[in-house]
């Protein structure tokens, strides 16, 4: 069994921080999940017995995977932390199966049974539908899938896990994932070995040192991220006070619901592995002016933007994103099949947990 001990609130500093601004334009310009992913979401859901009722998408951003699973389910609620977020997902229409609008409201992971949006699904034993003041926090399991795209490595634990467990339906999933790097398609890519190098340096040198632990969570496909039955010595520290709380014996509960030997951890294309005759889980194939626009919104990009404000400015240093593209061009044209090349193609490393909340 996994031990966690005292607990860190790594909140995002970025992306719930966003102005109005930045929060379109990650949405712009922040790609989509392929449908093979969705397609594989969705099945190791419904394959366990999971109904397409009600999805709840946390730390759904400005909606991003919400928008494509929203139209397999009767009702979709996104929640996030970040009030720009919200406002930029509200500003993009989406709609599920049964034609009503996706729903979204500001919320951390910490705080799921307090979703307002939640009150209208909540059916008590009578078996009437919700309505305001119609339900508990403690006693609101109206949910059948709740997803996390990118985004529960910046989740608090345990809590999520037991709001989680308060919300969920019985025989209800979670699912979470997330991806990793950029490794260029070696069939395909002029030059393969050096600009995966290249890339590798990025990360290496640029990226991780603007990294937090939530990003190093993702770097290692979630391989440390807590599960429901790790060992809790603590809830958290808090940060500002040093304080310190047990877990409580109604949390170590609504861990319980959690069945250990229904837990999956799928990895695909790790190390940029692909199979002959197979393509990426998450491939990509973009143009370096797409390239620049989606590196612009990695949260360590931003924060190295940020820490070199003055230079960039003054023009003392290239900004790394011109800087990776730039000698990405330089290497496709020493070579004749990449002279005049303005895309990069390749993929992304993708993990996907699957978590089932044991039936009544």
């Amino acid at each position: 069994m996994a031990s966690t001990s005292t607990q860190q609130r790594q909140k995002d500093p970025t992306f719930r921080n966003y102005s109005s601004s930045s929060a379109q334009n990650y949405a712009k310009n922040r790609p989509g999940y392929p449908e093979a992913v969705i397609s594989l979401i969705l099945n190791q859901h419904t394959s366990t017995g999971g109904a397409l009722d009600l999805l709840l998408d946390v730390g759904c951003g400005p909606g991003t995977a919400t928008r494509s699973l929203a139209p397999h389910f009767q009702h979709a609620v996104g929640a996030d932390p970040g009030r720009s977020m919200i406002e930029t997902a509200r500003s993009i229409p989406s709609t599920t199966a049964s034609g009503e609008p996706v729903t979204y409201e500001v919320c951390a992971s910490d705080a799921l049974s307090s979703l307002s949006a939640l009150e209208r699904y909540y059916s008590p034993a009578d078996g009437s539908r919700g309505g305001s003041g119609s339900r508990k926090a403690c006693d609101c399991a109206c949910v059948d899938l709740i997803t996390a795209a990118t985004a529960a490595h910046w989740f608090d634990y345990p809590d999520f896990y037991r709001e989680a467990a308060r919300v969920l339906k019985p025989g209800g999933s979670i699912i979470l994932w997330c991806t990793k790097g950029f490794f260029v398609d070696e069939r395909t890519t002029p030059n393969a070995k050096k600009v995966q190098a290249l890339w590798q340096k990025f990360e290496n040198e640029v990226t991780r040192a603007h990294e937090m632990p939530g990003n190093r969570l993702t770097r290692e496909l979630y391989a440390g991220l807590p599960l429901p039955w790790s060992e809790y010595e603590y809830a958290y520290a808090d940060r500002d006070q040093d304080r310190k709380e047990q877990v409580d014996d109604e949390t170590k509960r609504l861990l319980g619901v959690f069945d250990e030997k229904d837990y999956k951890r799928l990895v695909f294309n790790d190390h940029g592995q692909v199979k002959p005759g197979e393509e990426f889980f998450m491939s990509r194939r973009v143009t370096f002016e797409q390239s620049r626009r989606m590196l612009g919104t990695v949260s360590p990009v931003t924060r190295w933007r940020e820490a070199n404000k003055d230079k960039l400015e003054s023009g003392e240093v290239e900004d790394v994103v011109d800087q990776i593209l730039r000698q990405t061009r330089e290497l496709f044209d020493e070579v004749p099949e990449g002279k005049g090349r303005d895309w990069v193609e390749g993929g992304e490393a993708l993990v996907v947990m699957v978590f089932k909340k044991k039936k009544a």
